[in-house]
């Protein structure tokens, strides 16, 4: 796709820059008791939210080739983690093996397409429309039914709007579909522990890790690990002898 004009490259990174100090900032605030935790996890979700976005609009419009990467031994122990959580190993393994060929058009008009509407989506995302993003990604969808794009911030729009059931469940089919898409296993990592099931975002995080994901993707979950560890070593305690 045509890259941005530079003036709006430059604002999107201003606002990139300024969602992640709004993060930092925010942690500090809750370490200081200034902020409670019902407030600070809103806020929490929502700067992710938006940081996520605008850094997804950035890289779109820098219009740089994504290179797939190749699956290999550890693609394979990235999808045996997921099945065990998830508990979904027949459909998921169908899934996955038949996932780069319904990913993939013989039309460059399509991809050109599903490029272009993935990144307004971002735009739109990172703007607080929430609808119109989550109709970009449901067109996206439509011709690209397992793009893993779409199914994670689909996911995660709908649970920012309180549809956590639906949310995790596109969640975790991009989970499926494409096990080194990194920003999926992020998102995983978050939802799961906001809603208590901490076993699993410690395990989601285990996932990521394993990844090398990207610094972004790392600022998302900047420190959920240290309070995943607190709340597993809390729960062991109170059930211990």
């Amino acid at each position: 796709m045509t890259a941005l004009a530079p003036a709006a490259l430059a604002a999107l990174e201003d606002q990139r820059d300024f969602l992640l100090r709004s993060l930092e900032d925010l942690e500090r605030e809750r370490d200081a008791g200034d902020v409670d935790e019902r407030d600070h996890a809103a806020l929490r979700d929502d700067y992710t939210a938006r940081a996520a976005a605008v850094l997804r609009a950035i890289d779109a419009g820098r219009a740089r080739p994504r290179k797939r990467r190749h699956t290999g031994q550890r693609t394979v122990l990235t999808v045996v983690a997921v099945l065990v959580f998830a508990g979904l190993a027949g459909l998921l393994v169908a899934q996955a093996s038949g996932r780069r060929d319904a990913g993939e058009f013989s039309s460059g008009d399509i991809r050109q397409s599903v490029t272009e509407k993935l990144n307004q989506a971002g735009q739109r995302f990172g703007e607080g429309d929430t609808e119109a993003a989550l109709a970009l990604y449901d067109e996206v969808l439509v011709d690209q039914p397992t793009n893993p794009e779409a199914l994670t911030y689909k996911g995660w729009l709908l649970t920012l709007e309180g549809e956590v059931d639906q949310g995790l469940t596109s969640l975790l089919d991009a989970a499926t579909v494409e096990p080194d898409y990194p920003d999926a296993h992020a998102f995983l990592a978050i939802v799961f522990f906001n809603n208590g099931l901490v076993s699993q975002s410690d395990r989601q995080l285990d996932i990521l890790e394993s990844l090398d994901p990207p610094p972004f993707v790392l600022e998302l979950t900047a420190g959920l690990r240290a309070r995943v560890d607190a709340a597993l070593s809390s729960a062991a305690a109170d059930t211990g002898p």
